[in-house]
Order: C-alpha cells, then sequence, then structure tokens
C-alpha cells in the first residue's frame, strides 16, 4: 500500500474531528472512516488485506477448491493454446496462476465437516504439475501494471505448504536460458525477418486493396478471408513483440545495477539515496547496445502499427464480410448434420442447437427460418453450403460472447451424455471437432471487430513512462528527464549511432510512448494529474528533441562538407593508412533526410512542424558559425584570410547539404548579415575592414616584399605593433571545420600563414568581392599619398644635406671608386631618421604598389577565365583582311600556329577560330569596339596601371622640386644636382651597408590571464636592411624615377652603377699594369662585398623599372627620339659633309684648366666646390660602358616599416652635413684630388709622377698607392671638320727624376673634340651602352 494513503487518510481524519459537530451527515461519516481505518490498518491482515477477505470467504463455500482448480487449468490451457491477443490479457492469466495456487493450498474449509482437510496445491493429482512448473519457470517475472513488476515466486513462498526446497522447480533460480529470453538481444533477429517478411506481405496486399475496388459478393470471400487472416497476423506480431519489450523492460526493473557499478558509471546516488534506486534500474542498467535493439524494436512495433492503422479503412470492409460469412457458414451449413443426426435419434441436444441456429442466423428480410432443411438433409449430400446474404457487418458483441459459450459447451466432453450402453453420444466426433475448430477461429472475431482498440492495445508502450512505484519508492515528487527511459532512448538515438543500427528515423517512434502514457491517463485512469506531467516533461524533451537533431544534423553535414573540401593527395594518403585516418575521408552513412523532412508530427493531439523547427534552429548555426570564423578572422593577421575563406567554403557547403531538407535561408544573405555589410549606412563589411585594416597597419609596415617568390614575409623588427582583439573559443565542435576535420585543416592551414602571395589574393576577392576592390585600392591610395607626403619632408632634409658629388674615374679601380662613394655618403648614415622614417615611408609606398600589382594580375587571370568560359557565347568571327593580318602577327602565336594547322587542314576552322578567341584582345575588340577603333586603343586596363597614374598625378605638385630644369647652356649638373634619381642613388648606395638597430615590441598576445596586463617587453634588434625593409624599398625607388622620367638619367649616374661598371671594366680590362688604384686588402674585400650586393640589388630594381615599363610605358616625362636618316649612298655623304664645312665656325678654345679632358693634356685640378658655389661643371669624357646584359634584369624586391611625421607637423631634423667639402675629381693625368675619408678630412692624393697617394678605407689611412701608367680608354670622339682646326696640346709637367711619365691613353680613332661653349648638346659617352634611340 502506497505511503501517501495513511498520509491523506491521516489528514482526513484530523479534519473530519475538527468539523464533525457542524455536518449533518457527520455520524455516518465517522463510521465510512472506522470502515477505511480497518481496512487501511487491519492488524489481522496488515498486508494483502482484500486477497486474505477473498479467502476467507472462499473457504466457507463448500467445494470452491474444485472451482479453483477448473480455473487454474482453463488458464492453464489458454496460455500454452496462445488463446489471448492482448499483452494485458497474456499477463493476467499468467499472474492469476500464484494466487489461484494461493487460494487451493491449505485448508478446505473452517466449517465441522470440512475441518482437518487440507489440500496441497504442490501435490494434489488433479492439478497438472509438470505445466505449472514449466510456465513459472519461463516467466519467473511478469509485469504488473506500469512500473510494478511481480515476481511469481514470492507469491507461491506466502503458500502454507511451500517448502524451500520447491525454489528451482519454480521458477526462483532461473537458468541462462530464462535469462536470455528476457534480453532483446535474444530475440531481435527473429523479430527484425518476422517485420521484414510480414510487411512485405501487407505492403503488397494493400496495394491491392487501393487497385481493385471493393466487391460484396461471395466470390470475394476468399480474398476477405486472406485479408483477415493477414490483419489478424499482424495483430499477432504486435502483441508478441510488445510482450518481448515490457517483459525485458521489467526484468531490468527487478535486476537492477549493483550498488559498487553504480558508483564506477559516474552515479551521484549510488548510496540509494534519491534517485538512486531509478538510476539504478534505468540509465545505467542499459549498455549502448541494448538501448539501439530496444530503439530498433520499438520503431518496428510503431511501424506496423501504424501501417495497420493506415490501411483500416482498406480492410474493414473484407473482415466483416469474412466474419459474417463464417458466422452464417456454421449456424446455417455445418450445422445442419448435427441437427440431422439429433433430429434423427431424437436428443436432447437439438433445442440448443436450434437456439444457436437462430442466434446468428440471418435469412433475409423476405425469407423465413427453413423448418425442414436439416430433416431433408442426406449424408449422401456432403458438406453444406449456406445461401445468405452477402452483408459487410459483423455480428454484435453480445451474440458473439454467447455464440462461442454456447459452442464451447457443446463440444466439451463433460457435457457429452448417454442414453444406454450401446447408445452413442449427442455428437459424434466430427462434430465435435467443427465446434472446436469454429471455437477457435471465432478468438479472432471480437480482436478483428474492435480493430482500433486492438491495435491500440498491442502496441501501448506507455509502460515505459511510469515510474508511480519507484516514485513512492524514494520519496522523490518526481524524476528528471535524464531518467526518463523515452528520452533516453531518444538521446541514444542523436548521440550514439552506430552503423550497424541506423536509427535516425526512428526518433520519432520512441516519442510515441508519451502519446501511449497521456492516452492511459486520460481514458484509462481518467487522472489528469498524471496527464499534466507527462504534457510538461513532452515539452521539455521536445525542446531537446529539436535541438539535438538539428545540432547532429548540422554536424553530420558540416564534417561531411569538411572532408570533400580536404586536398585530394592528402586524402589519397589518409586513405592507405589506418581506420582512425579513415574516418576523415569516408564519413558514415547518416539517413538524417526522413525525421528532418517531418511536417505532421502528432504528440497529444498537437500537429507540429519538425521540418520548420529544425530549420530555425539550423539557421541560427549557420549565423552563428559565420559569426565565429569571422571573430575569428578579425583577431588574426591576414595571413589566415585563406583559414577564413576555407572555412566559409564548408559553411556554404553545409548549407547547401542542408537545404535539400529544409528551408534555409540563402548563404549571400547570411554571410552579407553577420559581415554588417547591409544597410542603408554600411559601405563596408567587416571583412572588408578589417582587409583594409590589416593592410595599411600591418603588412604594409611590417612586411617584407620579396619579388622573386611575390610574397609578403614579416619583418624582423615590428615598427607598428597591432593590437588585435582576443581570438573567439568555440563554444561547440562543429564550429569552424567541424569535429573530425579540424585537426587536419590546423596543419594544412600552417602552411598558409605567416606570409602573403597569390593565394591570399585570392582569397581575398573571394571573400570582399569584386565590387569592394575599387574602395579597397581607393583607400590604399589614399594611405600611399600620406606615406608620400611623410616621406617628402624627410627626402627633402637628406637633400639638403647630401654632398656634390661627381663619379670618380675609372683609373682609381674599384676600391678607389667605392671609398670616394663611401666617404662622402656614410655620413648620411648617422641620420636617427633615415631608416626607421625614410626607408620605412619608402617600403611602405612599394608595397601598395606591389600589393597592388599583385591584386591585379589575380583579377585579371579571374576575368580571362570567365572570358574562355564564356567563348562558346560569344561571336568570334573574323573578317578576312583582319585574319589574315593576325596569322602574322607575333602577339598572338597561338593564332598563327593553330592558321597553319588550317591551312593543311580543312577540319581545322573551328580549331583555329577557337584558337583565336581565346585572346583577350580580339575577343574584346571584335565584340566591342568597331575596327577603325581597335587598332589606336590604349593597351592599359588593368587596375595597377590606374595605380600607376593616380602616383603621378600625386608626384606632380613634387616634380619641380625633384627635377631640375634644362640648363640653358645644354650640359646637365652633374655634381650637385637635386634631381630626385641623385637622392635615390644615395639612398640605394647606402642601402644594405650596414644593419639597423630597432627597438621594437613583440607583436604576440603576451597578456596575463590573471591580471589582464600586458608581459610583453621592449627589445633592440640589429636587421639587416633587406630583411627589414625588403623589395618594396626599390619598388618605391622604380616608381618614383618612372613617373619622373629620370630613368636614364639614374642608370648613367647611379653611384652603385658607376661602381658596378668600374667591376666590370676591371674585370675586362686584362692588359691594365698592376699597381693604379690599389688599395689594402680590407678596402678590396669591402669594395668586392659591395659590388656583389649592388649586383643582386641591381637586378632587383631592373625588376622593378621591368614592372613599370610592362605596365604603364606612357606614365611618366615622355622620352626624346631621335631619328637618324643615313645618306643613300657615299657621293651623298661627302656632299653633306663638305657643306658643313663650309658652313661650320671655329670653335671657342676653352682653358686646359676647364676643358674637357681628352687624354693629351693635365689641367690643374679646379678647387673644392661647395654645393651654393659650385658653377655647372662642364661635360668630361667618360669612358665607354657595355650596357648591362640581359641576364641582370632578374626581378627581386622586398617591402619598406612606416612612417611617424605628419604633413602637418615641424619638419624633419636637419640632415648632418659630411665633414668636410667635397673632394674635387682628379684628371686622368695629372695628381688626384684629396679623397676624404670616413673619419676626418680627406688626404691629399699625389700626382701621377710623384709618390702615389694613399687610398682612403672605412678604418684608417689606406696604405700607398703605387704609381703606374693609366689605362688606355677608348673615347668616343667624332672626326672634326677639315676646316677646323686642333686645338694644341696642352704641355705636360716634366715627370720627376728618376721616374717616368705615365703614358697616355691610346686614342681612339672614333674620338672627338669637346663641342664649343653655348653649342649644341654634347653627346654623352657614358650613354654609349643606353638605347640611342631614346635620350633624356
Amino acid at each position: 500500500m502506497k505511503a501517501s494513503l495513511s498520509t491523506d487518510f491521516a489528514r482526513y481524519n484530523r479534519v473530519l474531528q475538527a468539523c464533525r459537530a457542524d455536518l449533518e451527515n457527520g455520524d455516518q461519516l465517522a463510521q465510512e472512516k472506522h470502515q477505511l481505518q480497518l481496512f487501511l490498518s487491519n492488524f489481522q491482515y496488515p498486508k494483502s488485506l482484500i486477497f486474505h477477505n477473498l479467502r476467507d470467504a472462499l473457504k466457507k463455500i463448500d467445494g470452491h477448491e474444485e472451482v479453483l482448480i477448473e480455473m487454474l487449468q482453463q488458464n492453464i490451457d489458454y496460455i500454452e493454446n496462445e488463446r489471448y491477443l492482448t499483452p494485458d490479457e497474456k499477463y493476467r492469466l499468467i499472474r492469476s496462476l500464484p494466487h489461484l495456487m494461493l487460494l487451493i493450498d491449505g485448508n478446505v474449509g473452517n466449517d465441522n465437516k470440512n475441518r482437518g482437510r487440507e489440500t496441497n496445491v504442490f501435490k494434489d493429482k488433479r492439478i497438472k504439475q509438470s505445466q505449472l512448473q514449466t510456465i513459472f519457470k519461463q516467466y519467473p517475472v511478469v509485469p504488473e501494471y506500469g512500473d510494478m513488476s511481480m515476481t511469481m515466486v514470492i507469491i507461491l513462498r506466502r503458500a502454507p505448504h511451500w517448502d524451500q526446497s520447491f525454489e528451482k522447480q519454480w521458477g526462483g533460480e532461473p537458468d541462462k536460458k530464462i535469462i536470455a529470453r528476457y534480453l532483446l538481444s535474444t530475440h531481435w533477429p527473429e523479430i527484425k525477418a518476422k517485420h521484414a517478411d510480414f510487411l512485405g506481405r501487407f505492403s503488397k496486399a494493400t496495394t491491392e486493396l487501393a487497385t481493385y475496388k471493393f466487391c460484396k459478393a461471395l466470390s470475394a470471400i476468399k480474398y476477405a478471408a486472406f485479408v483477415s487472416r493477414l490483419v489478424f497476423d499482424g495483430f499477432r506480431h504486435l502483441m508478441s513483440w510488445t510482450c518481448t519489450v515490457l517483459e525485458s523492460y521489467h526484468w531490468k526493473l527487478t535486476h537492477p545495477v549493483a550498488p559498487e557499478l553504480l558508483e564506477k558509471l559516474g552515479s551521484k546516488n549510488a548510496s540509494g539515496s534519491g534517485t538512486g534506486a531509478y538510476e539504478a534500474a534505468i540509465k545505467y542498467n542499459y549498455s549502448e547496445r541494448e538501448r539501439g535493439i530496444m530503439v530498433d524494436v520499438i520503431s518496428m512495433i510503431k511501424s506496423l502499427a501504424s501501417a495497420l492503422a493506415t490501411a483500416q479503412a482498406a480492410v474493414a470492409p473484407y473482415i466483416r464480410l469474412h466474419i459474417h460469412h463464417e458466422c452464417q457458414q456454421f449456424v446455417m451449413g455445418e450445422l445442419v448434420p448435427p441437427l440431422h443426426r439429433a433430429h434423427k435419434r431424437s436428443r436432447d441436444i437439438i433445442q440448443p442447437l436450434l437456439k444457436l441456429r437462430r442466434l446468428v442466423a440471418d435469412w433475409g428480410p423476405t425469407s423465413a427460418e427453413p423448418q425442414d432443411d436439416y430433416i431433408k438433409y442426406s449424408r449422401q449430400d456432403g458438406k453444406v453450403e449456406a445461401k445468405h446474404i452477402v452483408r459487410v457487418v459483423g455480428p454484435s458483441p453480445t451474440q458473439l460472447q454467447l455464440m462461442r459459450t454456447m459452442v464451447r459447451a457443446m463440444y466439451d466432453a463433460r457435457n457429452q451424455t448417454k442414453r444406454g450402453i450401446f447408445s452413442k453420444k449427442d455428437l459424434e466426433k466430427e462434430d465435435l471437432v467443427l465446434m472446436e475448430d469454429f471455437y477457435n477461429r471465432s478468438l479472432s472475431f471480437q480482436y478483428l471487430l474492435n480493430y482500433s482498440d486492438t491495435l491500440r492495445a498491442n502496441s501501448d508502450l506507455g509502460d515505459l513512462w511510469y515510474r508511480e512505484f519507484y516514485l513512492e519508492l524514494t520519496g522523490q515528487i518526481q524524476f528528471p528527464i535524464e531518467l526518463s527511459l523515452p528520452w533516453i532512448l531518444t538521446e541514444h538515438i542523436i548521440r550514439h549511432q552506430a552503423q550497424a543500427i541506423p536509427l535516425v528515423e526512428d526518433i520519432l517512434y520512441t516519442m510515441d510512448a508519451y502519446n501511449d502514457a497521456a492516452h492511459r491517463a486520460l481514458y484509462v485512469l481518467n487522472q489528469r494529474f498524471l496527464y499534466d506531467e507527462i504534457e510538461a516533461e513532452l515539452n521539455l524533451v521536445f525542446d531537446q528533441l529539436v535541438f539535438l537533431a538539428s545540432d547532429y544534423a548540422y554536424s553530420h553535414h558540416k564534417n561531411n562538407a569538411a572532408s570533400l573540401s580536404l586536398d585530394e593527395t592528402y586524402v589519397d594518403r589518409l586513405r592507405h593508412t589506418r581506420k582512425a585516418h579513415r574516418k576523415l575521408v569516408e564519413p558514415p552513412a547518416r539517413r538524417l533526410g526522413i525525421p528532418l523532412a517531418q511536417r505532421r508530427v502528432q504528440l497529444l493531439g498537437r500537429v507540429i512542424d519538425l521540418n520548420a523547427l529544425i530549420a530555425q534552429h539550423i539557421n541560427a548555426k549557420l549565423y552563428k558559425d559565420v559569426e565565429f570564423c569571422l571573430r575569428k578572422f578579425e583577431a588574426s593577421e591576414l595571413s589566415t584570410v585563406i583559414d577564413f575563406a576555407r572555412a566559409l567554403i564548408i559553411v556554404e557547403q553545409t548549407r547547401n547539404a542542408l537545404a535539400e531538407y529544409l528551408d534555409l535561408d540563402e548563404f549571400d544573405v547570411i554571410f552579407a548579415e553577420v559581415d554588417e555589410s547591409v544597410g542603408p549606412s554600411a559601405f563596408a563589411g567587416r571583412s572588408m575592414m578589417h582587409v583594409l585594416g590589416s593592410l595599411v597597419n600591418d603588412v604594409l609596415p611590417n612586411f617584407s616584399y620579396n619579388a622573386l617568390t611575390r610574397r609578403f614575409v614579416r619583418s624582423p623588427a615590428c615598427l607598428k605593433p597591432v593590437d588585435r582583439p582576443k581570438a573567439p573559443k568555440a563554444d561547440h565542435q562543429h564550429l569552424g571545420y567541424g569535429a573530425r576535420c579540424q585537426r587536419a585543416y590546423d596543419m594544412a592551414n600552417k602552411l598558409s600563414r605567416g606570409f602573403l602571395g597569390i593565394p591570399h589574393y585570392v582569397a581575398i576577392i573571394q571573400i570582399i568581392g569584386t565590387l569592394a576592390v575599387p574602395l579597397l585600392v581607393n583607400n590604399l591610395l589614399t594611405n600611399l599619398a600620406d606615406r608620400l607626403e611623410i616621406a617628402k619632408a624627410y627626402l627633402d632634409a637628406i637633400t639638403e644635406g647630401l654632398p656634390p658629388c661627381k663619379l670618380p674615374k675609372y683609373m682609381y679601380g674599384l676600391a678607389g671608386v667605392y671609398g670616394v662613394f663611401d666617404a662622402l655618403l656614410k655620413p648620411i648614415l648617422r641620420y636617427a631618421d633615415l631608416k626607421p622614417e625614410v626607408f620605412q615611408a619608402l617600403k611602405e609606398i612599394g608595397n601598395t604598389l606591389v600589393f597592388i600589382r599583385d591584386l591585379s594580375d589575380v583579377l585579371n587571370r579571374d576575368d580571362l577565365e570567365r572570358l574562355i568560359h564564356a567563348v562558346p557565347y560569344i561571336d568570334t568571327n573574323f573578317s578576312i583582311n583582319e585574319k589574315k593580318s593576325l596569322d602574322n602577327d607575333s602577339r598572338f602565336p597561338l593564332v598563327s600556329a593553330v592558321s597553319k594547322i588550317e591551312t593543311s587542314s580543312n577540319d581545322a576552322t573551328e580549331l583555329a577560330r577557337l584558337a583565336a578567341a581565346l585572346h583577350a584582345d580580339i575577343i574584346c575588340d571584335n565584340s566591342i569596339t568597331p575596327a577603325p577603333a581597335r587598332r589606336n586603343r590604349a593597351p592599359h586596363t588593368s587596375l595597377f596601371y590606374g595605380a600607376v597614374v593616380h602616383l603621378a598625378k600625386l608626384i606632380e605638385p613634387y616634380r619641380e622640386s625633384w627635377s631640375s630644369n634644362n640648363p640653358t647652356n645644354g650640359v646637365m649638373e652633374l655634381e650637385a644636382a637635386t634631381d630626385l634619381h641623385r637622392l635615390w642613388s644615395a639612398l640605394s648606395f647606402l642601402f644594405g651597408l650596414q644593419p639597423g638597430k630597432f627597438e621594437t615590441t613583440n607583436s604576440k598576445d603576451d597578456t596575463d590571464e590573471k591580471s589582464g596586463t600586458s608581459t610583453a617587453k621592449k627589445q633592440t634588434l640589429t636587421v639587416s636592411d633587406e630583411a627589414q625593409f625588403g623589395h618594396g624599398f626599390f619598388v618605391a625607388g622604380a616608381a618614383l624615377i618612372h613617373v619622373l622620367g629620370q630613368r636614364y638619367r639614374y642608370e648613367a649616374l647611379d653611384f652603385a652603377n658607376h661602381v658596378l661598371r668600374v667591376q666590370m671594366y676591371e674585370a675586362s680590362a686584362t692588359n691594365r699594369a698592376s699597381g693604379v688604384g690599389k688599395a689594402d686588402a680590407s678596402l678590396n674585400d669591402d669594395a668586392t662585398g659591395f659590388a656583389r650586393l649592388k649586383t643582386y640589388h641591381k637586378r632587383i630594381f631592373d625588376m622593378a623599372v621591368a614592372m613599370f615599363d610592362a605596365a604603364a610605358p606612357d606614365v611618366g616625362a615622355p622620352p626624346l627620339s631621335i631619328k637618324f636618316k643615313p645618306p643613300a649612298s657615299d657621293a651623298d655623304l661627302e656632299e653633306i659633309t663638305n657643306a658643313k664645312r663650309r658652313a661650320s665656325v671655329v670653335p671657342i678654345q676653352r682653358p686646359l684648366s676647364t676643358s674637357a679632358n681628352n687624354g693629351t693634356s693635365t689641367p690643374t685640378p679646379p678647387p673644392a666646390l661647395t654645393k651654393k658655389s659650385q658653377p655647372p661643371a662642364p661635360p668630361k669624357q667618360s669612358p665607354k660602358v657595355a650596357p648591362p646584359s640581359p641576364k641582370q634584369n632578374v626581378q627581386n624586391s622586398k617591402p619598406p616599416p612606416p612612417v611617424k611625421p605628419k604633413s602637418s607637423g615641424p619638419p624633419p631634423p636637419a640632415m648632418p652635413s659630411s665633414s668636410g667639402p667635397p673632394p674635387p675629381m682628379p684628371s686622368s693625368s695629372g695628381p688626384p684630388p684629396p679623397m676624404p675619408s670616413s673619419s676626418g678630412p680627406p688626404p691629399p692624393m699625389p700626382s701621377s709622377s710623384g709618390p702615389p697617394p694613399p687610398m682612403p678605407s672605412s678604418s684608417g689611412p689606406p696604405p700607398p698607392m703605387p704609381t703606374s701608367v693609366a689605362p688606355q680608354v677608348t673615347q668616343v670622339k667624332p672626326a672634326p671638320p677639315a676646316s677646323v682646326k686642333k686645338p694644341p696640346a696642352a704641355k705636360k709637367p716634366p715627370p720627376p727624376k728618376g721616374k717616368k711619365p705615365p703614358a697616355p691613353p691610346a686614342k681612339s680613332s672614333k674620338s672627338k673634340a669637346g663641342p664649343p661653349a653655348g653649342g649644341p648638346r654634347p653627346s654623352l659617352p657614358f650613354l654609349a651602352g643606353i638605347n640611342a634611340n631614346r635620350v633624356d
């Protein structure tokens, strides 16, 4: 008895005593209360009071044991012959056995007649002991109601004649076979086989029923019998499978997990307090396999019940037709022979037979019961076929019950009587068999007619939810949903699937247990509070179901999308490794489409759209996933843009896979909303702003560009640290790349981090789109203008402090020339802002330009790919003239090659047309531009070309200060020019001479988690210029020089190029006398290393120049084109020469001190000039320099760091000047001027006739330079006219005694005298190696 009954009764008793006097029927209520109190607290029978009262009442009836034994035998017969069709009937028969035995056992009665008589139920011969023992052994545990179970042997132990030795005989110690019978795993294969077989046959039958129209005729009787038997078999299967589930469930309830094992499994109530008892019986008592099998069996029960319920309308007419025919055939046909024999023998049984006939016979409205049909019957007639009206209606329950009762009484052997020894019984043996067969066949009639109730009773699994017994046992108000078996099974379907048991489509069948429990609470128990509890739990469970189903579906499709996006070579390697790795590329198949597509789920009378609910959750997960990827990208450097692009691709593929079942938002809409790129006030999204911010604040100032690899790499010293937000932590494993492939993608993404290259630009364009590229480039060009304005102030300061310098002669050799430039320019390195400001600004300018160039190349490639795909849809037909012009055009080698194929084969016409269409210019020309305008169209339409044009506009305000005007006398200033190319020559000369020291802070996140303060420390790094500024430095210089049109001046007057030319000259002058221009070994080593470094830098610079020439050749100052038309013959040449001689005027001779040195005189060296006082130097003749080899034009460049000062701030500090005035440039034959050193005034250079002067070095006085013969220099000098006399040669100073004068350089037949003052612009011999058709 439940404790709550006693508690409620005690409260009722107290209230009744308090208000008894005020009640009219108080005495009557008090008497009823007394009877109820005796019932609840009976001292004679404290337990099982009802049973003991029944037993005492039976003892007073004489012969009651005979009736009980008959009932016991009948129950055994029903159980053995399975004369039941619902689980409740089956267990009712089994549960009655021990109670009947308990009522039979003991004293027969307490009266005088029966006193002392006892019946031992375990030894009574009237009871079939073996049959009883078999049933008790087979069913040791029987479901009683809900979560209450009955152990059979416990009831028997209360019998008076029970002995402990009977324990094993009556199922007290079940063996392994009995235990295995209670396990679902034992019956699971058989259930699966029967389910598949029956469902196939039933589906075929329902298809036939839907195809053929029902015919109410006797011809359909046979098919109606087939349908009825098929439905009855379905009911049998449902009853058997439901009993198997309930028996397994109650076996687990009576055999919970041991307390010590419960603690190991992680239960917090292992001691048994609280919910521990129910946890041991339910939560921890099933393995994952047992849960999966139970779900599968439940799904088979519910699926078959659903199929039978769906087919009810189709099979009901056939069932009623069959039952009506069976009853009429029995009473109107099969009862005729027994009636004939009973009438012939005048037996009394004829009256019961006629009553049975009249009970259910249907003679029709116009016909009456025949009175002589059984009289006229003859045995020779055989079986009688009843002729009755065809009706689709069955007998009423009362008719059916009376008919079966009468039949059962008639064929019972104990009712058969004889009138004499030789007389026969009332019914013959064949009649008894006939009646018994009808009795067994008619068992199904009541269940088939009550189709819906039978179907519900056989598929009712409400016991799986009820837990009232354990609530009373543990003293809990209610258990949490984690302990509810329907929810445990539902959660298992989602979380613990196995390939052997695919259960996703069974997820809603387990939820049907709540419908069964709610139906029982309302219509069987009539308890509203139970229904409310079921409804409240179902609301929580369904929310959890939607959440877990959407979560699992999203995770599964995310893992599939991530596996499909892996690199193919990586996937092939994983396939041949361990099984754990193979799961990455071969994810298990899951049939999620069935539960996701459910739009009408019926739960507690409500119809729920599960598809819409899951779609809402998955939509939210898509937004959350994109938000996580975007926040992670915003917290990382720009090199993780490939990671971000890959993650977005996986999310998009996941969305596309789920969109087959669910109504989801478009991915573009999701990304635009998360990216905040939509709305009236949004001009750029978060991804676009992060890309732009990373470029301006991190990549351009803190990365170095390498022109060889076309990549940005982080500089060792971070001059502009970037503060980024902390990376978000994934609150679920399916975010990002998913749980299965996360590690694989982490390893793959490491390959694309730490640098920025072409793949990153492709990812950037994929993310921000091509429409956002103009906005990105526009902001980059705005930043470039700021960098250029800041750099202008520093460059002007350096220009003011730049010492005058002209190119030393070749006679000084490599070490001497290098020493001159080193002494003049190295003091500039002491300028504190040179590298952190000037070099950094140039680096940022160069980095900006190369980034735009690479971005433009990516866009051009994408345009070409789209164009190739569009070729079949574009009209690319050419006219004959245009096609012939293309065949021989070197710009279109593919067209030329295919045209040759076309001429040799008639089938190549289409091939030639397609080959011509592949070229973008051809397609654009023929589809957009008319033929006349096609030839004059500018070819520069790339993004990079626009950036160079914009740079030219930005340079325009500075062009006057960075470009000197053409001198009036036509002589170019060489020593103190203010052109940008001279400043760039100095800066490029100093680039890489010595490493710089930079104070930097670690850019990584070194924040203390406890205090929240940054633990990053400043440190000073010594870094080379190339590592810190990269090739972007050279790109900036090449861009400025290209835009200003000073390329050829720079190539002619560059300091580093001059050193390289001297090196080339020394290497080629094999007959040069040793000793001239030699210096100490350390200076030679420095010069050689410098030449090797500048050779590499020159290649990088040439690559940058070639880049601008190819992209924007028409930007900058237009070159002067000199066209030379030679005479047609020698006679014409002589005539032209004579005419010039007659018209020529003798030029004014210049003093020797200022005239050009042609190798025949020794002018006195000019005094040292300052920048302000030095007049323009006359043009000097220099040795002919061979043009650089084409092999030197190899591109290689790197990027520059940021600039701090603003354009509106104070001007930069003054540039420190060199240690003394610049030395005069020596002549080729006179004594060389003194060369400055890096530490003090330059020592004087002795003349060629005296002792050799010491060469300057970077550390101290150089060793003395020996006197040697000047090298022979081939000078370019045109032949003077015949009418002009040569100026007298200057006298050479006498050589010192004991010394031979140096031999003059060999004169070339092509040498010429310098031009007269104020005459035409002289030719520059050092430009001989440059293109003669293009002169600045």
